[in-house]
């Protein structure tokens, strides 16, 4: 079995993580930047990792959010180091795809923003964890998780196979990530959902990450 696991890490001045592991990662900065694996990134940039994941902040620190993609038995890779926290906050089994080592996946990071109103029934090809940038998101789904997420940096999962209705407040616009696994064939389609009732809400997309890999 395959888990994502999802991250926040906060980093200090010139501050570096230690001893980093995970079979397939994708880094996003949300405040300040840092160097990944050697790149720069700045704020609302991020890169994909694979194996070894160093992280050294920027002069400013640095806000990170993390989406593992591992094995279900593998350790928690919380981030250490002089000037580092890091707190894991969500891990779920991709229930939805018969994974094991071999096949090929699109691990994906993008971004729904100025999304406004509900959005009617709809599903998804593939699972993820959505993490909150700005206003409020909640969902409903029968089958899977109902989430009330009103804050900067909160997280929910949703099964792509789980029929879900999402609604934000009368007049208040939304934006948040979604780190998502994917039937690697879906990497030619930037934005995968299908309205079984009609698309009902409106809203903008913005990609970061669209890797094809190979689970070991």
């Amino acid at each position: 079995m395959y888990t994502l696991r999802f991250y926040q890490d906060s980093f200090g001045p010139d501050s570096v993580s230690e001893n980093m592991y995970a079979q397939h990662s994708i880094v996003y900065v949300f405040e300040g930047s840092a160097f990944v694996s050697g790149k720069e990134l700045v704020a609302d940039q991020a890169a994909y990792a694979t194996d070894a994941i160093p992280i050294a902040a920027g002069k400013d620190g640095a806000t990170i959010w993390r989406w593992d993609l591992v094995r279900t038995e593998d350790k928690p890779n919380i981030a250490c180091g002089e000037g580092v926290t890091s707190s894991l906050r969500m891990v779920r089994k991709i229930k939805m795809f018969e994974m094991y080592p071999t096949t090929r996946w699109q691990f994906k990071l993008d971004c729904i923003y100025d999304n406004i109103g509900t959005t009617g029934l709809h599903s998804h090809p593939g699972s993820g964890i959505r993490c909150l940038i700005s206003g409020n998101l909640n969902t409903v789904s029968e089958k899977g998780e109902d989430t009330f997420n009103y804050n900067t940096g909160d997280c929910w999962y949703e099964e792509g196979a789980y029929p879900l209705v999402s609604t934000t407040d009368p007049g208040k616009k939304a934006a948040f990530l979604r780190g998502m696994i994917l039937p690697p064939e879906y990497a030619r389609y930037p934005d995968t959902a299908l309205w079984i009732e009609g698309k009902k809400c409106t809203s903008e997309w913005k990609g970061y990450v669209s890797q094809i890999i190979h689970l070991r």
